[in-house]
């Protein structure tokens, strides 16, 4: 019996397959399975896409990918609350080119019919991508070169650890696109090393419990960032960290602007967000030695 969601366009059916666990009990542990779209009346447009070779074709494949996405996220929300399921392995929903061509998670090609005729396959003539996607990039290789530099830095125990290394899980996110999160988490993790540090530093500059006490609504992410840090500085690690201010202070921005409600996850400039993450990088390794 197919899950049944309601979409903003049509009506998508989710089927599981049966995929039995060895063992005592029957359960599936990797679902896979189809989906199904169902437009009552099908729109015009569509169906002319459908049939179409050329350009037009792509307004339709469009269509779908967005009705394929709504499914996917409906789906995912609830399986975490009326499933109650608490932990996903969370994948996709994948790229639109790697939907249409039966690569990465599809199981097949996208076919469609009209009133129960034989099923035909979609094949839409979609824009070529420009450039390279940046995770299939020799800037990914592990080189041998780099495998040294790993040995290097395992025998003198040089291991990221807490909010460095959620930091590097963080810019994973945000190569995924899930730009929103890694902005937000990202921006939460820097400015709690600021607040660290800037209380760190006042303190050290003779200010009392009591009047830190009293400055802490004050002690926002934007003076931490820019006033306490660049004044607690010296000329030289001024300039070793100016560059990661920068960077750590747009994507700043970037958050406020996203928690509120001044810009979508779709306005966001994925670049500034991937210089921000590499910027509270930076700003999350000079810190950490300033709070030992």
């Amino acid at each position: 019996m197919p899950l049944s969601l309601q979409l903003a366009q049509a009506k998508a059916l989710l089927y599981l397959h049966e995929e039995k666990y060895p063992g005592k009990h029957n359960v599936i542990v990797f679902p896979s399975g189809r989906i199904e779209l169902h437009y009552l009346p099908s729109p015009t447009n569509l169906l002319r896409s459908l049939t179409n070779k050329g350009a037009a074709s792509v307004a339709g494949a469009q269509a779908i990918y967005d009705a394929y996405v709504e499914a996917h996220t409906r789906f995912e929300a609830l399986l975490y609350s009326a499933g109650r399921v608490r932990y996903l392995l969370r994948v996709g929903p994948e790229s639109m080119v790697d939907f249409f061509s039966g690569r990465a998670m599809s199981n097949g090609l996208v076919e469609w019919s009209l009133d129960g005729k034989i099923f035909a396959p979609f094949q839409p003539k979609l824009p070529k991508l420009r450039g390279r996607n940046p995770l299939y990039t020799a800037a990914q290789l592990v080189t041998p070169a780099r495998w040294r530099d790993m040995q290097h830095a395992a025998d003198n125990g040089n291991y990221p650890e807490g909010d460095l290394l959620e930091l590097y899980r963080i810019r994973g996110k945000a190569g995924w696109r899930e730009l929103r999160t890694a902005a937000i988490e990202a921006s939460i993790i820097s400015e709690s090393l600021l607040r660290a540090y800037g209380l760190k530093a006042l303190k050290g500059s003779g200010f009392s419990n009591n009047k830190l006490k009293r400055l802490r609504d004050e002690l926002t992410f934007n003076n931490l960032l820019n006033i306490v840090l660049p004044f607690s500085l010296g000329k030289t690690d001024l300039r070793r960290v100016q560059s990661a201010i920068d960077a750590v202070d747009r994507l700043r921005r970037i958050r406020n602007d996203l928690v509120h409600g001044n810009i979508t996850q779709k306005e966001v400039d994925a670049t500034q967000v991937e210089q921000g993450i590499d910027g509270a990088i930076n700003l999350a390794r000079f810190l950490q030695t300033k709070l030992v």
